[in-house]
């Protein structure tokens, strides 16, 4: 693409020393240009799938991206339900979007989460969740509460953007936040990202690594975008199936 812009500010924008004249660009040219440009563009938007965190200054950022095979009104659907569910129906979450996260007493060797239950607080848009933590044989948290927020908004060219924002909690986090994109790449496929960016409470900062974090958390946004796939997916063969 670097080439391609090169290209044009040399070839097609004004050129000063014609005073304002544009230059003449022959029609096979401009043909390889348009050709260029379409396999720039879907080379750009079909980025394999990936998932990475870094660690700095008492931040774990991760980022993760999912090809997802479905239209992008189906993926929105799938994103609507989780923020409804959330709020409303936890249980009914739990079936799907939460399936296979290790978040209701799950025995585990690092640490043990029990996501008990949600409550939406309509007024001041702040859902309220409250949990246990448990590091195994060495000390337990019961009745954690975090209050957070997800907003979604809609944005040019049919994208989504989820603004997750963690507004309160007791021990475990000291600070988190979460941007949720999804960006159509054609008529029958689109592309999830979730950034996050988590730092813990002092207890927890004190035995948390990278690594540790990969096994805690990284898994786990890993596996909800996984599921969010999944269920888009589902939806999107279940539509063809009944047209």
């Amino acid at each position: 693409m670097v080439i391609l812009y090169e290209f044009f500010e040399k070839y097609m924008l004004t050129n000063r020393k014609n005073q304002g004249r544009y230059c003449y660009v022959p029609g096979h040219i401009l043909l390889i240009i348009l050709l260029w440009f379409s396999f720039a563009t879907k080379s750009e938007a079909k980025t394999t799938d990936s998932i990475s965190t870094y660690y700095k200054n008492k931040q774990f950022t991760t980022y993760c991206q999912l090809t997802v095979n479905s239209q992008e009104q189906i993926m929105n659907q799938v994103i609507d339900d989780f923020l409804h569910q959330t709020k409303y129906d936890l249980d009914k979450l739990f079936l799907w979007a939460l399936k296979g996260l290790k978040l209701r007493n799950e025995k585990d060797q690092i640490i043990v989460f029990n996501f008990i239950s949600t409550k939406y607080d309509e007024k001041n848009d702040v859902i309220m969740a409250r949990g246990d933590v448990e590091i195994p044989d060495l000390i337990r948290f019961p009745a954690i509460s975090v209050n957070s927020r997800m907003t979604k908004h809609l944005l040019v060219g049919n994208r989504t953007k989820v603004n997750i924002n963690v507004l309160y909690s007791d021990a475990f986090l000291k600070k988190t936040t979460g941007i949720f994109y999804l960006i159509p790449v054609d008529s029958r496929s689109c592309i999830i990202t979730l950034e996050t960016k988590v730092e813990f409470g002092w207890f927890f900062d004190f035995f948390i690594t990278k690594s540790t974090f990969k096994n805690i958390m990284e898994w786990r946004f890993h596996q909800l975008m996984l599921n969010l796939k999944q269920e888009a997916e589902k939806r999107q063969k279940k539509q063809l199936i009944n047209n």
